[in-house]
Formats: structure tokens, C-alpha cells, sequence
């Protein structure tokens, strides 16, 4: 396996934090939005401090600028304040988080088409573990560095699909439903994105992939 392929792997798998049991966050989260249809505005704060850190790095990962991306997490609370009625309780409510992230997204791309992206310090997003050897905290960064560019020269669909499915964590029916596709496209996407972030991480690195 070459050095690209490695740094794949590693950054991939530093990128999921597990979080608490499926089934525990959906009824816990399941009694928050309850209650913030029933006018409790402090559930709903609860749930933005559960969530916003994920939507952050999601539309960091998408956009590569911080800057854009607290302004997604905005706008991502605020349209989920006003459609919340539209979540379905019984199923997780963070895909559905997700769908709106990725919407809010996709128009940020739009309007900055002509312009040259830029790329975030990720240390903002992810800080490095201050516990460890400094040495292997300044690897792990650029390795996330290296990983976030090799993401933004991705074709949109294909970012979409890696980040959701590889990064995030998210099931391939999940992805799907927030692509609006279906589990056989995002399978080929997320296919296609592997080889070519293999390809691109070889030529940020100066080696072969």
C-alpha cells in the first residue's frame, strides 16, 4: 500500500468521533424536538449544542472556509427551528440535519463559483489533542490538511458523497436520501471518489499514488 493510500486510512479514521448508542441519541434527541414543538426554546438550544460542532466540520469539509461554514451552521439551525415539525421522531435527527446542511451547502457553491477557493486551517475545526506527543498532533494536522484539500479538487457529487459516507459516517441509504439519489449512485461516487483522492493525495504529497 503507498504512502497516499496510508494517509487515506489514517485521516479517514480520525475523522468519526463515536458519539453516545444510536438507539440512546434518537430517543434523547426524539424528547427535544418534542419539546421545542411544544415551545420550549431551551430544548431547541440543546439541540444546536449537540449538533453544531458536526454541522460545522461537515460544511468546513464542503467548503473549505470556516468563515462560510459558521454561517451555514446559521442557517442550518434556523431553517431547522422553522421546519422542525417536518422531522421525522422516530428516526435520527442528524441526516436530516445533514440534508439541510448540504442544501445551504450547495448554495454557498453556487455563489462563489468564479471564485478561487481557499483552505481552511482545520486545527480551528479539529484541535489537536494537547496529551500526545506534539510531534505526532503536528503529523495528524497535516495530514487532515493534505485530506481537505485532496477533497475541495474532488467533483462536487463526489465530495458530497466521500464526506458523508467515509467521513461522516452516515449509512449509504442515509446518503442517499440527503443526495436525493439513489444507494447504487452514491455507491459508484463514493467508488469513483476513493481513486481519485487516492490520485490527488499522491500529487499533494510528491508521490506516486
Amino acid at each position: 500500500m503507498g504512502n497516499s493510500s496510508v494517509l487515506i486510512q489514517t485521516a479517514l479514521s480520525m475523522s468519526r468521533v463515536s458519539d453516545e448508542s444510536p438507539a440512546a441519541e434518537t430517543a434523547d434527541v426524539s424528547r427535544l424536538v418534542r419539546l421545542t414543538l411544544r415551545g420550549d426554546r431551551t430544548a431547541f438550544e440543546q439541540i444546536i449544542v449537540r449538533y453544531e460542532s458536526r454541522i460545522m466540520t461537515l460544511a468546513v469539509r464542503l467548503l473549505g472556509r470556516r468563515d462560510d461554514a459558521a454561517d451555514v451552521a446559521q442557517e442550518v439551525f434556523l431553517r431547522a427551528f422553522k421546519y422542525l415539525h417536518r422531522a421525522d421522531p422516530r428516526r435520527p435527527l442528524e441526516p436530516w440535519l445533514f440534508r439541510i446542511a448540504v442544501n445551504v451547502c450547495r448554495d454557498v457553491m453556487r455563489r462563489r463559483q468564479q471564485r478561487q477557493a481557499t483552505f481552511v486551517d482545520d486545527e480551528a475545526v479539529e484541535p489537536i489533542d494537547q496529551s500526545s506527543d506534539p510531534c505526532a498532533g503536528l503529523e495528524r494536522k497535516q495530514q487532515r490538511l493534505i485530506l481537505q484539500k485532496a477533497l475541495e479538487r474532488l467533483p462536487e457529487k463526489e465530495r458530497l458523497a466521500i464526506v458523508l459516507r467515509d467521513i461522516e459516517g452516515l449509512s449509504t441509504a442515509d446518503v442517499a436520501a440527503i443526495l436525493h439519489s439513489s444507494e447504487t449512485t452514491v455507491r459508484s461516487q463514493v467508488s469513483r471518489g476513493r481513486l481519485r483522492l487516492k490520485v490527488v493525495i499522491g500529487q499533494l504529497m510528491g508521490v506516486d499514488s
